[in-house]
């Protein structure tokens, strides 16, 4: 930072009240030897800047009477004297301890023993489902008169049965489990909380994003139990508790919302009703707690939190974390709904099936060429020294054969998945469509060709690979773009300059659905403009050069952004000034050499091949012990056997990705480093076989239980006893430590690294004991969260923020709850 000359030998104001007290003896600690005058600017003049300023709020709050100063209070004031007054307003409140008694260790262990013993049914059916069509293939093929079109076709067949099952299994389970739900509180661990996480993991298991934004998915809501009025389009949405959600007629429901109707807080399973009356629109990336509504005509828009017992009248908008009103909705300007016969809802229908059949099969077919490849390396005997060896020398030679297999399996299914979009369909354009049209129909299929590869081809998004797999589905990438996992891409509208950087779990410029219509408009990130985990870009944003969106942010409105803008929040509040990596080469960053780009090329193909490997070669491995059982006709035997190998693949991947941590990153610290550098190809490659192969073949079925926060620890996390975890979402794991009987629900995620400038910083989480964090409530690095707090649906506590403890926060950036 610069400072001016003649600035730093005058001399600073006396501090008189209270507040200009505490904030000069603040700020003195922050820039010595400066002048500190009340007429001063926190980020012009003494050289502030987004980091500087959380340590600022922290800093006042060791005060209670100053705890409820917020980040966005100094971010709007600026000027020192007005940043006082602020402080000298504060309500004279001191934190109250928060009453309540955490469950027992036998309340939680007895429910763990339950779960522990459910658990084995979960993972076998989820492993039945692709070792079905494996077993029929290999059946059909043991005898070299054996057709091998035969035994494929067979296989498809087999693969897309086990998938419609899938989905009558969940709902099946979720009627025999739990029935109908009723709203009310109920004891953490006890009989009503086992039961819905029971029929939640099942439910969990049906592959639901086939369904999202068609006329099927309200279908099968109402087979879970949900009350779904007619012409509602959904885009994709998680709901915790089906029998307590309503939706009315004609409404509109955008992408990757959380319907979050059952929750645990102090102790307690919370299972609240969700009411979106007739006409009502939900935007994307929204939370809505339970005992929440919106009223006829409502709108909430996207990226909003609506905490339990909040309501959205007739009408009315609202906005942001947490949500507020924002104004009326024009229903004048509103076009009328569309008129559709009931012959073309039928015949969507049958298109909705017919393409949730043929995105299931085009992501299934590129595994028969795999085969081909490892039967026939087999009957050459490639490699000949594993021949007569046991179960494990099977198993590693069938990954030694996988591995150049698993390759071709990923790049046939890309050319196809391309192929298919090109040859049936052609470019989008920009416009408003009725969601009964063509254009919707085609937008559909390409969009579940990108949201299936996301459950896929997971392992190719934030490499060097991800902007050829955009470009061939249409989108227009510039040189050197990282793109991680972002959802609701339009490929046709999206435009990424070069050097842009898409972090993860972005909402990157998705269709708009109200009243009947969808609006599809170009997106534009242009060069080395940067989106944070978890934002959104609305479609038609434009963002110039050199823009970064905040950490579960929004972007403003194109009138409002200029160059080098930094903006942060829901809604969006603009920073003056943000803190600036320096000291990295841009042979690190952003201009790497050839060697580098073949390195990183080379780490990361390993990475998104691995699990395709592992996958085949336990399948292969299986088969040999399968097969003979099969011949004899024990079909008791061979379903026991997939019990139990099920629940050892599931546990296996989870050890193998422990060994492979440990083994290659060791124990994680504080640390900076570019990101053409090994140490974050390692990292990041370990992070991405955490989310691809143990969180969702292991981890994802232990949330909600005690088992969880055991298999952090493994992991090197620091997870204190009676500790309630309903999230996977870790990374370097040795830098998160929480404390004993705090709750971390669904989406719930301490943050340990950011790339700022295309550095990896990575810092500690820490999290007190009894903290309550609320669905997708982040906690960003170098942030400590002092015990009995409690943060809000959708809460961002920034890097280097302190939250005190006995306090309730809410927002993005966290701000003091008066609930």
């Amino acid at each position: 930072m610069t400072v001016d000359a003649a600035g730093a030998g005058a001399e600073s104001d006396v501090a008189e009240t209270e507040g200009e007290i505490a904030l000069f003896a603040a700020l003195a600690s922050l820039f010595p030897g400066m002048p500190i005058r009340r007429d001063a600017d926190f980020f012009t003049d003494l050289g502030g800047h987004s980091f500087f300023a959380a340590r600022l709020a922290s800093a006042l709050r060791v005060n209670p009477r100053f705890a409820q100063i917020t980040v966005r209070d100094i971010y709007q004031q600026r000027r020192i004297g007005a940043i006082a007054e602020v402080l000298d307003q504060a309500p004279q409140e001191m934190a109250a301890p928060v009453d309540w008694t955490p469950p027992s260790a036998w309340r939680r262990w007895r429910c763990g023993v339950a779960q522990a013993l459910a658990l084995p049914v979960m993972v076998s059916l989820r492993m039945t489902q692709w070792l079905a069509p494996f077993f029929t293939y290999h059946l059909l093929t043991g005898s070299p008169d054996d057709s091998v079109a035969l035994a494929t076709l067979a296989s498809i067949s087999v693969f897309l049965i086990a998938t419609v099952l899938q989905f009558f299994i969940a709902w099946a389970a979720k009627w025999l489990i739990v029935g109908r739900l009723k709203p009310g509180i109920y004891p953490l661990w006890g009989v009503t909380y086992f039961r819905w996480w029971a029929a939640d993991r099942m439910v969990e298991s049906a592959p639901t994003y086939l369904l999202s934004g068609s006329s099927l998915y309200p279908l099968w809501l109402r087979a879970l139990g949900a009350k779904i009025g007619e012409e509602v389009i959904i885009g994709g949405a998680t709901v915790r508790a089906h029998d307590l959600l309503e939706i009315g007629d004609g409404v509109s429901v955008g992408n990757g919302v959380s319907f979050e109707n059952a929750r645990v807080e102090r102790g307690q399973l919370h299972l609240g009703r969700i009411a979106l009356q007739d006409n009502a629109c939900v935007g994307s990336y929204v939370i809505m707690e339970g005992n929440t509504a919106i009223g006829p005509w409502g709108h909430l828009e996207a990226q909003s939190a609506m905490a339990d017992g909040r309501e959205v009248p007739a009408g009315r908008i609202w906005q942001g974390s947490p949500a507020r009103d924002v104004g009326a909705f024009d229903t004048l300007g509103q076009p009328a709904r569309p008129v559709t016969s009931p012959a073309r809802l039928r015949a969507e229908k049958l298109f909705f099936v017919f393409g949730v059949l043929l995105v299931a099969t085009l992501f299934f077919i590129p595994v028969f060429p795999t085969f081909f490849l490892i039967d026939w390396f087999d009957t050459q005997n490639v490699l000949p020294w594993f021949e007569g060896s046991g179960p494990l020398g099977q198993l590693a030679c069938y990954f030694l054969l996988a591995f150049p297999a698993s390759a071709v399996l990923i790049v046939a299914t890309v050319l196809a998945s391309a192929a298919l979009r090109w040859i049936v369909f052609p470019r989008l354009k920009p416009g408003r469509y009725a969601v009964h049209s063509n254009t919707y129909c085609a937008k559909w299929l390409i969009s579940q060709i990108q949201e299936a590869s996301l459950n896929v081809l997971s392992g190719i998004y934030a490499t060097v690979y991800s902007p050829f797999w955009y470009r061939l589905l249409g989108a227009k990438v510039g040189r050197d773009a990282e793109i991680s996992s972002a959802q609701g891409v339009i490929p046709d509208m999206l435009t990424l300059g070069d050097e842009t950087f898409i972090a993860d779990a972005v909402m990157l410029g998705d269709e708009r659905i109200d009243g009947g219509w969808m609006t599809m408009q170009p997106t534009v990130v242009s060069h080395r403009s940067f989106v944070g985990n978890g934002g959104y870009i609305a479609d038609g944003t434009v963002l110039p050069e050199n823009v970064l969106i905040g950490v579960h942010s929004c972007a403003p409105h194109n009138s409002k952004v200029a160059d080098g803008d930094t903006w942060l929040g829901s809604p969006p509040i603009h920073l003056p000034a943000r803190e600036q990596v320096s000291g990295a080469p841009e042979s690190l960053t952003f201009k790497p050499s050839p060697l580098r780009r073949l390195a990183r090329g080379l780490v990361e193909g390993v990475r998104i091949v691995t699990p395709h490997a592992v996958v085949i070669a336990v399948g292969y491995t299986v088969m040999l012990d399968l097969m003979p059982l099969a011949d004899q006709e024990r079909w008791g035997a061979v379903l026991a056997y997939l019990a139990v190998i099920g629940m050892a693949y599931s546990v296996g991947n989870f050890l193998l990705i422990a060994a492979l941590k440990w083994l290659v990153m060791g124990r994680y610290r504080k640390r900076a480093d570019p990101m053409w550098t090994p140490f974050v190809w390692l990292s990041e490659g370990i992070t991405s076989l955490y989310e691809g192969m143990a969180a969702p073949n292991f981890m994802r079925y232990l949330r909600g239980t005690p088992w969880l926060p055991l298999a952090f620890n493994l992991l090197g996390c620091k997870i204190g006893r009676g500790v309630y975890m309903d999230t996977t979402d870790i990374t370097e794991f040795d830098c998160v430590s929480i404390g004993a009987d705090s709750e971390l629900n669904a989406g719930a995620c301490p943050q340990t690294h950011l790339f700022e400038d295309r550095v990896m910083k990575i810092d500690h989480v820490s999290i007190g004991e009894r903290v309550y964090m609320g669905p997708r409530s982040a906690v960003l690095y170098s942030a400590v969260v002092g015990n009995d707090a409690h943060l809000g649906p959708l809460t961002l506590v920034m890097k280097g923020e302190h939250i005190p403890a006995c306090s309730r926060w809410a927002g993005c950036p966290a701000a003091p709850d008066k609930a």
